[in-house]
């Protein structure tokens, strides 16, 4: 093919960097695509924990990674949702479930049904329909279809971060992606393309396309200047803690009164991350607070880490890619930065260019990462938008946030009549946005009329029959200890 991509540089470290190498050596290395990877020596802190939602979970497929290898070298354990603590005040929670909220009856979907119910009095939650929910709630879990066709259910992963890249190291050297130590030392742009970058010990690497997932080799290439939003939270300190037993198949984001903690269980250790505002907390409060909510003996990272809010809105500029910390990093909440990241990568594989010297492709993959972006940052927001913590200056500011008129549609919507509205580029499904919802305290305050049309007593013996059927699936599932070890073999 005339003109096609021969060679490619992957500039950065940490997890974006290794994983794109990989994925675009597996899918292209085969019609001849060279990749190089600059390793710039970024590695992930010792206590960092990655949550990685499903659709990382068969992403793995693409970057030939096994289940095993993660349950064995990067402490993987199952990912079933995220248990939402506090956020309404006191001790209640609910789950973001990965699965469907009830099955769909009478052609219609099930939320609207348990509106209707809702409406005359019924007390079961949305979340009690969820096989997902039910499923982790009691520490069960399915990860394959076994031959009794007994339902297996949606999964993500707990990962631990710095083993995780190692495995993905490994992967590369394997699939033979040529791995070059040092960071860009110069680079050689002209036309809004860059032709060379040498790195740190005199090596000249010339490209047809350039991965930046630092964000160097993205300055240099220049194109619009990168977005900041003042963030809801600007730091965060990490710990480990001992593994828990037994170990939860959810996460758990545990509000505090200014930001959140998440507890992330590994197989060898549990992750701690304490996310704060510093205008409403300093670092020695947070300190003391973060040792208080974790409630047992922790090793805590000596400096906390600065997030920002900073993106750039078109990350595909010439020939220059930016992904993952150079493209910008979502609020760190449901996953969603490992989901951007994976987005990015399978979005670059589908719109891989076929020729080097245009790359019309630019234009389709910024409008496609641009939606996904605004529509994860949607997700986020409506955590904040909802959150009932009254008096709490933190919380109040949250709340009192602008969001955009797209995020007040969906919940103005659902709040009506139980829909979820839906936008181009979407990048989570209608049952999380439900689950969320409900989770928050909002119930449609009516449904579609159609589903009038089913006599009470049929829909009464309807719920009964899905809580029956998750309850008897959920009693057929191996613990989450016996589905690792089964994993690992």
């Amino acid at each position: 093919m005339n003109g096609a991509v021969r060679q490619v540089v992957v500039h950065g470290g940490g997890i974006a960097a290794p994983m794109a190498a990989l994925a675009l050596a597996r899918a292209f290395g085969r019609v001849g695509t060279a990749v190089t990877w600059i390793d710039t020596g970024d590695e992930a802190s010792p206590h960092e924990a990655l949550i990685a939602p499903p659709e990382l979970a068969a992403f793995h497929r693409l970057l030939g990674i096994a289940d095993e290898a993660l349950v064995r070298r990067a402490s993987g354990t199952i990912a079933m949702g995220q248990q939402f603590v506090g956020w309404s005040g006191g001790a209640g929670d609910f789950l973001h479930a990965y699965g469907d909220a009830g099955r769909s009856y009478a052609s219609l979907p099930f939320i609207q049904h348990w509106a209707r119910a809702r409406q005359a009095g019924l007390k079961v939650a949305l979340e009690d329909f969820c096989l997902a929910a039910a499923a982790a709630r009691q520490g069960r879990t399915r990860v394959r279809k076994p031959p009794d066709a007994q339902p297996a259910v949606k999964h993500g992963w707990h990962l631990h971060a710095a083993a995780y890249a190692g495995l993905l190291r490994t992967a590369c050297e394997r699939e033979g992606v040529r791995i070059v130590a040092g960071p860009c030392a110069a680079s050689e742009a002209a036309d809004g393309h860059l032709r060379a970058i040498t790195v740190d010990g005199g090596e000249r690497l010339e490209a047809e396309l350039f991965i930046d997932a630092d964000g160097a080799l993205a300055d240099a290439a220049g194109g619009p200047d990168a977005i900041s939003a003042p963030p809801s939270c600007d730091r965060l300190l990490r710990a480990s803690g001992p593994a828990l037993d037994p170990m939860p198949l959810y996460s758990r984001i545990a509000a505090h009164g200014a930001g959140w903690m998440a507890v992330i269980p590994l197989r060898d250790r549990t992750a701690y991350e304490f996310v704060y505002s510093s205008p409403h907390m300093d670092d020695d409060e947070a300190r003391h607070e973060f040792g208080a909510m974790s409630g047992g003996p922790m090793r805590v990272a000596e400096v906390p880490e600065t997030l920002a809010m900073r993106h750039r809105p078109a990350p595909w500029q010439g020939n220059v890619v930016a992904i993952g910390r150079a493209a910008g990093l979502p609020v760190p909440l449901d996953g969603a930065d490992m989901l951007l990241l994976q987005l990015a990568i399978a979005q670059l594989v589908l719109l891989w260019p076929i020729d080097a010297a245009a790359m019309p492709e630019a234009d389709i993959y910024n409008e496609e990462m641009a939606g996904s972006r605004t529509h994860l940052g949607e997700f986020t927001a409506l955590h904040f938008r909802l959150a009932d913590r009254a008096g709490e200056p933190f919380w109040e500011a949250a709340r009192a946030r602008e969001i955009s008129p797209e995020l007040a549609a969906r919940i103005d919507l659902f709040a009506a009549r139980g829909i979820v509205a839906q936008f181009s580029h979407e990048a989570l499904v209608e049952d999380s946005w439900s689950l969320c919802l409900t989770g928050h305290g909002i119930v449609p305050r009516s449904f579609d009329p159609q589903a009038l049309a089913v006599d009470e007593q049929a829909l009464i013996a309807e719920f009964q029959r899905q809580l029956r059927g998750v309850a008897d699936a959920v009693n057929a599932m191996p613990t989450h200890a016996e589905v690792l070890r089964g994993i690992a073999g």
